[in-house]
């Protein structure tokens, strides 16, 4: 996909730069690369999923920087996932608290500046980027795809979906589940249209079904008047759970087309640091994307109800 192999070039080209720059400019090249994965949704999601899933204290923080004025740090890390959260929050920290001039900092300090700048790029950016490079490929990209298509629907094809699902009889969530599929397949994704059946039966979409990483998403509609309330909700997540689970998969995507004038509020532990809504469940992350489908205008909708759903209405 190009947006990936982009921010894969643009990554690349910063942290060259970073590492043939001058001792006077190092440290602005430092920021312009931090600014760059600051500001690009995608990678700070990939992170923020890093972070979450190995935390670092605070108390660990400042003992590395205390120990690092001595000496090297030798650490040991559970694997590639847990490395880059290291290294990104010890980045943030450090430059939060002291400036991009790590190059002059006695933690960082080599015997002359190339030794310094290597030990920067090992230590603090290669597993960053390493981490980076590996995932932008996989299936939290599809993240991207997800609010691509979110925004694309609630802005332009929402009317003529709701046309087809109001004329229908039966299979309504098929309606969107067709939609879905032939988005995700002109964006790269390989057959979403295959729902093979696994023990738990079979998912509203399964991506990429012949590569070791396959997309796994599950579709419910909320819609008082065909009596699709909050259990849907509950219902696809419990489902969602059992697929990941079938096709050892670490990661799934609930997507909800909202058909009623209702505001959704997900109360969960990562809510409001990131798009979309996501759960940490059995050392799994579970994604929800809301699709809003109201046709009504802000000026006729009135009072708006509101779901509130919380974590443990889910997880229990």
């Amino acid at each position: 996909m190009y947006y990936n192999k982009n921010l894969t070039k643009n990554l690349v080209q910063l942290v060259e730069r970073l590492n043939s720059a001058s001792h006077e400019q190092y440290g602005n090249h430092l920021k312009y690369l931090l600014a760059f994965i600051d500001g690009s949704k995608q990678l700070t999601l990939l992170l923020d999923e890093a972070c979450e899933r190995h935390p670092l204290k605070e108390e660990l923080l400042t003992s590395v920087m205390e120990q690092g004025n001595y000496g090297r740090v030798e650490l040991e890390f559970e694997n590639e996932v847990d490395h880059a959260s290291y290294s990104y929050t010890l980045l943030k920290y450090v430059t939060s608290n002291h400036g991009y001039n790590l190059h002059r900092m006695m933690m960082f300090q080599g015997q002359y500046f190339e030794n310094t700048k290597e030990r920067i790029l090992d230590e603090l950016i290669k597993p960053v980027i390493y981490y980076l490079g590996d995932r932008l490929d996989e299936s939290s990209s599809v993240i991207y795809l997800l609010e691509k298509y979110k925004k694309r629907t609630e802005w332009f094809t929402k009317a003529s979906l709701m046309e087809t699902y109001s004329n229908a009889t039966k299979n309504y969530e098929q309606i969107f589940e067709d939609d879905l599929r032939m988005f995700l397949f002109d964006q790269g994704i390989e057959y979403p249209f295959s729902t093979p059946k696994s023990a738990s039966g079979r998912a509203d979409v399964i991506g990429d079904i012949d590569t070791s990483n396959p997309l796994i998403v599950e579709i419910k509609l909320l819609d008082k008047n065909r009596k699709y309330g909050k259990e849907r909700i509950k219902e696809g997540f419990t489902q969602i759970v059992k697929y990941t689970n079938d096709y050892n998969k670490d990661v799934g995507y609930l997507v909800v087309f909202n058909i009623d004038n209702t505001e959704i509020k997900f109360n969960f532990k990562s809510e409001g640091k990131s798009f979309p809504p996501r759960i940490v469940f059995n050392n799994k992350t579970y994604y929800l994307i809301v699709v809003d489908m109201t046709l009504i205008s802000a000026s006729q909708a009135g009072k708006m109800n509101t779901i509130t759903i919380e974590e443990s209405e889910l997880t229990n």
